[in-house]
């Protein structure tokens, strides 16, 4: 798999920086990272579709795709988890689109929720390499026994397969 560093932001409903990370998509497993590239194959630029992995069946991702970037949230039990923004810096246009959208859909799902978003994601300075992942945990408690962890997972390797996609690169 071709090397292709990324970066991941994590934000809490304040805007604060809960995780920073940085990611060579070369570490990652080929097949995990395969199995987004597949997704994106198989439906296009906007889908909701269980994982097609043994196991993992009752998670739902949620693509789409606007431009050069795309918005993507992980759905449990009918429930959203996670929502990311996918930046690779191709066009600012575009990625100042989708981060115009998070905020809208951050907005949107802590509507019913005690803990109103404190951030705008577009004046976040921390929020300036690409290509980026940026992701909101959303406010609703995460079901009972869910690995929060194993969600983490899947968005970096859908990231990796999302950039790899728009910015080139081989495949596993």
């Amino acid at each position: 798999m071709s090397s292709l560093r990324f970066y991941d932001v994590t934000l809490d409903a304040a805007g604060n920086i809960r995780s920073r990370r940085t990611h060579d998509a070369a570490t990652l497993r080929p097949a995990a990272v395969e199995i987004f590239r597949d997704l994106f194959e198989r439906h296009g630029e906007g889908f909701r579709v269980p994982l097609p992995v043994e196991g993992l069946e009752h998670i739902e991702l949620a693509l789409s795709r606007s431009g050069t970037t795309a918005l993507a949230t992980f759905w449990v039990g009918g429930a959203p988890v996670t929502t990311s923004a996918l930046l690779p810096g191709i066009s600012p246009e575009d990625d100042r689109e989708v981060l115009e959208l998070l905020q809208s859909l951050v907005v949107h799902f802590f509507g019913d929720s005690p803990v109103e978003p404190g951030f705008d994601l577009l004046s976040l300075s921390d929020l300036s390499d690409r290509p980026l992942l940026v992701t909101v945990p959303l406010p609703l408690p995460p079901p009972h026994g869910l690995d929060m962890g194993m969600i983490a997972d899947a968005e970096t390797c859908l990231a990796a397969a999302f950039f790899l996609s728009v910015l080139g690169g081989d495949g596993p």
